[in-house]
């Protein structure tokens, strides 16, 4: 299914499948890295541009995908892309204060997912981020008994 809201966009898209599983997650903390991810391809796409959501079912995880026919990154500095502060050398300095991937990777991680990127300077970029469809298993805390431990 697609919805195009191209008041927003000269063309963007939403792509998912008909159903997904309910998941335990932070609904603040998914939207605050899924707000990053569209405000930078909206950012860095020009007007006539394409934007495209897609979220997808994988077999231990819901895939978010946010691709773009933007600026790009430039090869040379892909590497620092998820820096504190970083920001890239083809993007206007006035916008951003290049903590917004740094963040959105460490919630992420702290959720149990991954985010990364493909990018051609030029032609665009996506952004993938993963969400774990299974509660992620907290370490017990030094001294402490599982249950069944303390039964026997």
């Amino acid at each position: 299914t697609a919805v195009s809201w191209s008041r927003l966009f000269t063309d963007f898209s939403f792509e998912h499948p008909e159903s997904l599983p309910r998941i335990p997650l932070d609904p603040k903390l998914t939207w605050q890295v899924l707000q990053n991810l569209l405000s930078n391809a909206a950012k860095y796409t020009p007007d006539k541009g394409k934007i495209t959501l897609a979220l997808s079912l994988e077999p231990e995880n819901i895939l978010v995908k946010v691709t773009d026919n933007g600026v790009g990154i430039p090869e040379f500095q892909k590497h620092r892309l998820f820096e504190k502060f970083f920001r890239a050398d083809n993007v206007n300095k006035s916008d951003g204060t290049g903590l917004g991937l740094y963040i959105s990777r460490k919630i992420a991680e702290s959720s149990g997912g991954k985010l990364w990127f493909e990018s051609t300077e030029g032609k665009g970029t996506a952004f993938y981020f993963t969400i774990p469809l299974v509660e992620i298993q907290q370490p017990e805390p030094k001294g402490a008994q599982s249950i069944a431990t303390g039964l026997q």
